[in-house]
């Protein structure tokens, strides 16, 4: 029996994005102790950046991300002519990343 995926509401959306290594979080996981500064939970880069919030909901549909840009998508939606490759419908990077999701049993 296949179960339906639940979607989940995040009580703090992710909503930040780091530059060096491409982790995404809520901003206030980013915040630092020292006034406007903000750096990675997971690697500790100074340069966060936010991510917009049309980008912030994942839902059964959106099930990969651009690395560079933030943007969640229908995997589909990134398929190239070059088989294999797969490129960013919002900004055409080939830096597309699969979004797992953690509420499936």
């Amino acid at each position: 029996m296949i179960m339906p995926l639940d979607i989940m509401i995040m009580p703090n959306p992710i909503n930040a994005r780091c530059t060096a290594c491409g982790a995404t979080f809520p901003r206030e996981e980013a915040t630092t102790d020292t006034e406007n500064e903000l750096a990675c939970p997971a690697c500790g880069c100074g340069i966060v950046r936010g991510i917009p919030a049309q980008h912030t909901t994942l839902t059964q549909r959106e099930s990969a991300r651009c690395g560079s840009c933030g943007a969640t998508f229908p995997r589909s939606e990134a398929v190239t002519e070059t088989k294999g490759e797969l490129a960013c419908p919002e900004c055409g990077a080939n830096d597309v990343r699969t979004v797992e999701n953690s509420n499936a049993s």
